[in-house]
């Protein structure tokens, strides 16, 4: 499962700060969502189920983005996979 790493901070707004590298970053609306699901503990078919309810998406689709965003945020060193320290 993936998560945030305990020293990034997200706003409101999707401004994401990373107080270890004292990088900052900018989320759009979308991107935004995706990390509150992810930081409230959901897997990616949960996400799926939800985004999908919510806009008109097809699941191919979305998981493409899905798994380009989420290497976006591991490049970006904001999230981990479980068991990573």
């Amino acid at each position: 499962m993936l998560k945030l790493k305990s020293n990034v901070a997200i706003s409101e707004s999707g401004f994401v700060f990373d107080a270890g590298a004292g990088d900052s970053f900018s989320l759009n609306a979308t991107g935004l969502e995706i990390v509150q699901l992810i930081q409230a503990g959901k897997d990616f078919p949960e996400i799926l189920q939800i985004l999908s309810e919510k806009y008109e998406v097809d699941p191919e689709s979305f998981e493409r983005y899905f798994y380009d965003f989420v290497a976006t945020l591991k490049q970006m060193n904001l999230i981990e996979q479980d068991g990573e320290d």
